[in-house]
């Protein structure tokens, strides 16, 4: 985002209507055309100095377009307040990773007098409640279900950016080789390691939902994949929810996928990235400058996947190799591009919130409201 004054999105739908009924006012009749037909001698003969003409209706029209114009003048970044985007590390791979590594996101900050910390941290945001509580990080990149998760323990977190479902193994259930699982109807009375009112928890509740299965009839085992890993290797679970590295490193380690997320027919549970609604509301032009560069990347990520994985290291343990590592690239090249929250991702969120409240995850209710943020709006007023 250039630092420069601009027309909020939404204002400027309202400049279409005005433009429209100038239009209209130069084609249509004007009243003095309309009189009585005993006056039309006497009227033919009166000059018509009150209408309008063709010249002052397109005078009209040019200074409505004038003022609908964005303003381009620029913008001191001083005049906005100063605030620090504390995010979770994104290590080795990803769109984030390779901002951190370019410089990309302090770049596009710095026209909004902000700044961005990396803060060492899981790779996991329900994994991370400690240091969000905490204020240690402000901003972290989730899933839906894991900011619902995090409201309804008594953290204030909120979504500014979210990206639409795309086709991608980089997650979904997996199972011990040993277990003998081989499809999702095998759960049935296993136990399944999630991150308990995270995106493992949904990506369970919802692969039992779209086969038929009743969530009751598995168990669900709350741990968070740092942990859940060791548990899976030494086959403390039969399962496990999970995704990311953590999802390719179990597979790649010879467990079974069961399904993948780009199997599921409804994937609402997608990528987004979250704040403090009290950093949100200090500087909402620093988090439109976060996703218009974020969205940047990613879309470079379509061409050049390989520039986004094995970013700063390309051997070690965080390294990919191999298969994950040609998964990953195939990920990258389909990568959703993230925006603002609309009306459609609302409708999203909600149906996520539906499936928590429908399973007894959710203690407490959590609405729409409490959930969304649209940076552009609250910069509209």
């Amino acid at each position: 985002m250039s630092a420069t004054r601009r027309l909020p999105r939404f204002a400027a739908l309202l400049t279409v209507p005005l433009l429209a009924l100038a239009a209209c006012g130069s084609d249509g009749p004007s009243s003095s055309a309309i009189e009585p037909a005993a006056d039309s001698t006497a009227s033919s003969a009166a000059p018509a100095t009150d209408a309008p003409t063709n010249d002052a209706v397109e005078a009209a029209a040019a200074d409505t377009a004038a003022s609908a114009a964005p303003d381009t003048t620029p913008v001191d970044p001083a005049s906005y307040e100063p605030i620090a985007l504390k995010f979770a590390d994104p290590g080795n791979h990803g769109v984030m990773a390779y901002g951190k590594k370019t410089g990309a996101f302090e770049d596009a900050l710095a026209d909004v007098n902000a700044t961005i910390e990396w803060v060492p941290a899981a790779g996991a945001f329900s994994a991370n409640f400690d240091l969000l509580k905490s204020g240690a990080i402000n901003t972290h990149e989730a899933a839906i279900s894991p900011i619902l998760g995090a409201l309804s323990r008594g953290l204030p977190f909120k979504i500014f950016s979210i990206s639409e479902p795309d086709p991608s193994q980089g997650d979904g259930i997996v199972a011990t080789a040993s277990s003998g699982i081989t499809s999702v109807a095998d759960l049935v009375g296993k136990r399944v390691a999630v991150n308990g009112k995270g995106h493992g928890e949904w990506l369970l509740l919802q692969a039992l939902i779209e086969n038929g299965i009743d969530p009751a009839s598995v168990e669900r085992v709350p741990i968070q994949p740092p942990d859940a890993a060791a548990a899976f290797a030494a086959g403390q679970i039969d399962a496990w929810a999970t995704f990311g590295s953590f999802f390719a490193t179990a597979i790649a380690g010879g467990g079974v996928p069961l399904v993948y997320g780009s199997d599921y027919e409804s994937y609402d549970d997608v990528g987004v990235v979250g704040a403090s609604p009290s950093e949100l509301e200090k500087n909402p032009a620093a988090y439109e400058a976060f996703v218009e560069t974020y969205a940047a990347l990613a879309e470079q990520a379509h061409d050049t996947p390989e520039d986004f994985v094995n970013v700063f290291d390309s051997s070690g343990p965080t390294a990919y190799s191999d298969a994950v590592l040609e998964s990953a690239i195939a990920d990258l090249r389909t990568t959703s591009v993230p925006h603002v929250p609309g009306p459609a991702d609302l409708e999203r969120i909600e149906r996520v919130v539906q499936v928590f409240i429908d399973n007894g995850v959710l203690d407490t209710p959590v609405t729409v409201e409490d959930v969304a943020f649209d940076p552009v709006a609250a910069q509209a007023g």
